[in-house]
């Protein structure tokens, strides 16, 4: 039998932090009172939620991801216009799936359990440390 821990697998870092899709899921779900509305109401909907998605993701990407200056803004102009996009079908779909992405890393990243350790014999290393080894004279 094999007691060995196999190594997870590695999944990559989602391009977007999962605040940045959530916020992108929720100003996209605001659409659907403008799209009823008809297209006269996106003249004013499209540049207000997709500069504020822009705003919101590039301030997240930078102080919260600790992005650079550059990826930040080219990331919010990505999440900017999926949630400008006059149907909440488009941010919904692809926030929900950079969400999972994100979730998935984070649930991939938790330590192993803990196996229960063999007892140790004295002065035999145990989690890194030594355990000293007293001799009777």
């Amino acid at each position: 039998m094999n007691n060995q821990i196999e190594p997870r697998r590695p999944v990559r870092t989602p391009p977007v932090h999962p605040l940045a899709a959530l916020v992108t899921i929720v100003l996209d779900n605001l659409f659907t009172i403008p799209e009823i509305a008809g297209p006269e109401v996106w003249i004013i909907t499209i540049p207000l939620i997709g500069g504020v998605g822009f705003v919101t993701t590039l301030l997240i990407q930078r102080y919260v991801a600790k992005d650079g200056w550059g990826a930040s803004i080219a990331k919010a102009m990505v999440m900017g216009i999926i949630a400008g996009v006059p149907f909440s079908v488009t941010g919904t779909a692809a926030g929900s799936v950079l969400l999972v992405w994100a979730g998935l890393h984070e649930w991939l990243r938790l330590p192993a359990p803990k196996l229960k350790q063999p007892a140790s014999r004295d002065g035999e290393i145990v989690e890194g440390e030594v355990k000293e080894v007293k001799k009777d004279p």
